[in-house]
């Protein structure tokens, strides 16, 4: 089941939003149907998906995922990602 992209791009909206509460910040980029999260190091950032399925919300390459009915849980888990990526000086994007 394919994902609708205005959903997609509201979801990630609905994310960047609850990011912002934990001091993230990042835009929906709706040419790449994604959402950037700015990291510590300059133009690096830490990409954000809604899934083919549309159930969950990707990162890290995919190897990392959140259902997406638990935004602030999402919001938590990544910001938690971007935190030890900036401890590690991380290069993953």
């Amino acid at each position: 089941m394919e994902t609708d992209v205005s959903l997609q791009l509201e979801l990630l909206s609905t994310l960047s939003g609850a990011l912002s509460e934990h001091g993230l910040r990042s835009r929906v980029r709706d040419d790449v149907n994604g959402l950037a999260v700015e990291t510590d190091t300059p133009d690096v950032y830490l990409w954000v998906f809604v899934s083919f399925t549309g159930r969950f919300f990707t990162w890290n390459r995919g190897s990392h995922q959140h259902p997406i009915r638990d935004i602030p849980g999402a919001a938590r888990r990544i910001n938690t990602h971007v935190q030890g990526f900036h401890v590690l000086g991380g290069d993953e994007q």
